[in-house]
């Protein structure tokens, strides 16, 4: 096992660091944060979240305690004084008895359960201690967002037990009620509405998979393309995800991964997303092809069996692709072969992962440069020719960098219907040409009443897609995934 996963915290027993490698989440993190790209690039940032799929109860998260069994038998008499529920209860205590701090947790569960008066929030309330964090871990008896609780406070009479327990300066989760998965991804994405991945390691249903997408839809002002918020769902059953991407076809801005060895090939994905540097030149990337070493592919297919189901490696990779479905696949022969994750399409327009988050850093890049004017400057001027060079100024370096780190390409070529949907956007018949040969072009929009009243200026922009190449053929040889 790499010594980084393993790497104990200043006083962390190898005890509890087995502890916490067997919470599901750190494995996982372990892998997000241990992939390093091609370039040798990896994450610098995740943030864990909880999903509230029930309704759920206040609780209490103590601090480690700080007294031994020892010195917690010795202490006598003494109470812990909770407030739940509006309802303040001084819980009475003697742990003369107890052998472990597992005893201390349940004698302090029976005295606050004691309360008569409390009701459900105190009657079925549970007490347990965390190993991993060294508190106690008192939870209210009933759920929802109207159980709340108080502060602990310290005991006016015997001995207090509060603050040896920990409890003093425990934290305090309020009661929720239960939210869908989409509720839980716009609670997320307005506490930070820059560019990232969401994912979850829970089971989805199909409803829950197809709210979340369609929320994605709303997010920024409508457009079924372009959210700087990804996506990203497992599934393990390969007919329940073709029967997702079917329903969803028309939708966009999120990746279906086929992960039928529950190996959370999602978290994969956001780890190759979350490596991507747009700073430096050719800094796009692939979604194909990408390393995915200590994953099972799912193209291991060739026995005599798996050939009369038929079963084989091209009627699956097809089916996958047809689907829009990325999964981990092998490519290459004997001790050549190798393990990769792709094959980096989405469903949509554009159809390739690549395009959506190079569109997706192009507008938050052109936002930072905005932002980063209207906090230096003075002032931004809204009217006149010096106006529309400085918005011009402000805009054209993300382009230039596009081009630089393939997001956008240059020398290309433009479809009629391309051309023809440039014109009606630009009003400009010399746009198409700049498109091409530049990769991009955009016009800062003449003002209108109401842009002058709003204090606002409005721009069109297009650009040439710089896309990737996931096949090569030469006559009816295939040479890629």
């Amino acid at each position: 096992m790499p010594a980084w996963e393993l790497k104990p915290k200043e006083g962390q027993s190898r005890e509890e660091i087995i502890r916490i490698w067997c919470i599901p989440e750190y494995a996982q993190v372990c892998k997000y944060f241990g992939r390093l790209s091609k370039t040798g690039l990896a994450p610098d940032k995740i943030v864990v979240a909880r999903w509230f799929k029930e309704d759920t109860a206040p609780f209490y998260k103590g601090k480690r305690i700080t007294a031994s069994v020892a010195e917690l038998k010795a202490m006598g008499e003494g109470s812990v004084t909770l407030n739940m529920g509006g309802i303040q209860y001084k819980a009475s205590l003697n742990l003369s008895s107890v052998t472990s701090y597992s005893d201390v947790a349940s004698a302090l569960q029976t005295a606050i359960r004691s309360n008569v008066e409390g009701g459900e929030m105190y009657a079925k309330s549970t007490v347990v201690f965390n190993s991993v964090t060294g508190g106690l871990i008192v939870t209210a008896g009933t759920s929802g967002k109207d159980a709340l609780i108080d502060a602990v406070e310290q005991a006016d009479t015997g001995f207090d037990y509060a603050a040896p327990l920990g409890l003093v300066e425990a934290e305090l989760s309020q009661g929720v009620d239960a939210e869908k998965f989409s509720d839980f991804c716009d609670r997320i994405y307005h506490a930070n509405v820059a560019g990232f991945s969401i994912t979850t390691m829970e089971t989805l249903t199909r409803d829950d998979i197809t709210a979340a997408v369609n929320w994605l839809q709303t997010v920024q002002n409508g457009q079924t393309y372009n959210t700087r918020v990804r996506l990203v769902f497992n599934v393990n059953d390969l007919s329940e995800a073709k029967a997702i991407q079917s329903d969803l076809s028309d939708m966009t801005g999120y990746v279906m991964c086929y992960d039928p060895y529950g190996e959370f090939i999602n978290v994969l994905d956001c780890s190759i997303c979350a490596s991507i540097d747009h700073n430096v030149v050719n800094g796009s990337i692939n979604f194909n092809f990408q390393p995915a070493a200590g994953y099972t592919p799912v193209t291991d297919l060739g026995t005599v069996t798996d050939y009369q189901s038929g079963q084989t490696n091209v009627v699956l990779w097809d089916d996958l692709n047809t689907h829009k479905i990325s999964c981990v696949y092998s490519v290459g022969f004997g001790s050549a072969e190798t393990t990769y994750y792709g094959k980096g399409l989405m469903q949509g327009a554009f159809g390739t992962e690549d395009v959506q988050v190079n569109e997706s850093w192009l507008e938050e890049d052109i936002q930072v440069r905005v932002m980063n004017a209207f906090n230096t400057l003075n002032k931004v001027k809204l009217q006149g020719q010096d106006a529309v060079e400085l918005v011009s100024t402000l805009i054209a370096p993300s382009f230039e960098k596009g081009k630089q780190n393939g997001s956008i390409a240059r020398n290309g070529t433009l479809t009629d219907s391309d051309r023809l949907s440039i014109v009606q956007a630009t009003g400009v018949a010399a746009a198409p040409d700049a498109v091409a040969n530049n990769g991009y072009y955009f016009k800062v929009q003449e003002l209108t009443a109401e842009d002058i009243a709003e204090r606002r200026v409005r721009i069109v922009s297009c650009y040439l897609c710089g896309g990737v190449v996931n096949e090569i053929r030469i006559i009816n040889n295939i040479y890629g995934a």
